[in-house]
């Protein structure tokens, strides 16, 4: 992939959308397009992940592993990103990914990002923005499967959360 591609990947990929196009030009910078092959797994809960990924092609497997099995808990498809820990936390993911097909991405240095983030704060504040919808959706998918597995009906939530976080 060129430098040109990379950059039109940035352009039309939702997590970078609303940065310039010089802010993308940096964020190119950083990108290296990767690939995998179906069943690899990318990473697992509990190891460092370095990496934030912006899937560009195939889908993958979000999934939490068990001492028994590993739960599906979303697929993510194009698009989509994943790697968040490696710009928070102490950079351990929290789900394991495994591609269900052949995949393209691209990914960022999770240090290299934040040290963009921390010099331009208008890349770091939609970087962010990015990331925390991304723990959200997360969140809730975990949930979601959680209420499945307890025998809940999927989709369904309790009663006592407010309307408008529904």
């Amino acid at each position: 992939m060129t430098d040109h591609h990379i950059l039109d990947s940035l352009e039309s990929h939702p997590f970078t959308q609303g940065l310039t196009t010089n802010q993308l030009e940096v964020l190119a910078g950083l990108a290296e397009p990767v690939s995998f092959e179906a069943e690899q797994t990318v990473f697992r809960g509990g190891e460092r992940s370095d990496y934030l990924y912006l899937l560009l092609s195939g889908t993958m497997f979000l999934e939490l592993q068990t001492p028994v099995y590993a739960v599906c808990i979303q697929v993510l498809g194009p698009g989509e990103a994943f790697g968040w820990s490696s710009v928070v936390d102490q950079h351990y993911a929290a789900f394991q990914v495994r591609a269900r097909q052949r995949c393209e991405a691209l990914r960022l240095n999770g240090a290299s990002l934040l040290k963009v983030c921390e010099e331009d704060p208008g890349i770091g504040s939609t970087i962010f923005r990015r990331v925390a919808e991304l723990i959200a959706a997360r969140l809730r998918a975990t949930e979601a499967r959680f209420i499945e597995f307890c025998g809940g009906v999927p989709g369904a939530r309790p009663a006592a959360i407010p309307e408008r976080d529904r």
